[in-house]
């Protein structure tokens, strides 16, 4: 059977969140995430910010994470731009793993609800070199839109042959090596993907729902008014 191979990346331990409650909602999330992936996809949890499953105060964490294999280090280089940190993940995980034993390697931030198995079968069935979109996002209490800007592409989930995921991981390298740069990983996705005129795949939505906590403020909290869908 082919296989593909799923990075799904997190920051359970935040300044933001001294009571660690971010950890209960990685453990919604995860455990949904493994209901919908196929079976033909291999998941590696990735977080950068405690070195040992024995930190975790949340015991489903802790239990799907035991269940799961998992590449756990405590250096988050994304304190101020969120989405380098998860660069820095996915080239420690290229260093880690052998992706030349998967068709395709795909990107999930973790901290959302993957309401079915939507993107991951679009994963399956592209001919192209990856699958990419930007869909908005909605208010899940007003159905308002939140735009997303020009020249970038969303990098909550996306998809590449093993390949093509090779290349980006040098890319970023190089990128991270110039932390000054002052580029946000949507614009770097965007950047790498024209400049090498990969082939991809476009969809419209991403069927999912994310807490985005930030728009209460500065410091984490679950809030109805902060659900979003993709």
């Amino acid at each position: 059977m082919t296989k593909h191979l799923l990075l799904c990346f997190s920051s359970f331990h935040v300044d933001t969140d001294p009571n660690n409650k971010r950890e209960e909602e990685y453990a919604i999330c995860y455990e949904q995430l493994l209901r919908v992936l196929p079976s033909d996809f291999n998941c590696r949890f990735i977080d950068n910010t405690t070195n040992n499953i024995s930190d975790i105060k949340n015991e489903r964490l802790k239990n799907v994470l035991a269940g799961t294999p998992s590449i756990l280090y405590d250096s988050n280089v994304g304190e101020t731009n969120k989405g380098l940190g998860e660069l820095d993940m996915m080239v420690r995980a290229k260093k880690l793993l052998n992706f030349s034993d998967y068709k395709t390697i795909s990107y999930l931030t973790g901290r959302r609800i993957i309401t079915c198995p939507y993107v991951f079968d679009k994963t399956r069935q592209t001919e192209k070199d990856a699958v990419m979109s930007n869909p908005c996002l909605y208010s899940l209490m007003n159905g308002r839109a939140y735009l997303m800007g020009e020249n970038l592409y969303n990098d909550m989930f996306f998809s590449m042959g093993s390949e093509v995921m090779l290349q980006y991981c040098v890319y970023c390298e190089n990128i991270l090596k110039n932390r000054s740069s002052g580029l946000g990983s949507e614009q770097i996705l965007y950047n790498f993907i024209n400049e090498n005129q990969i082939d991809f795949e476009w969809i419209e939505h991403l069927g999912f729902i994310r807490n985005d906590w930030e728009l209460s403020g500065n410091e984490y909290t679950r809030q109805e008014g902060n659900a979003q869908w993709i």
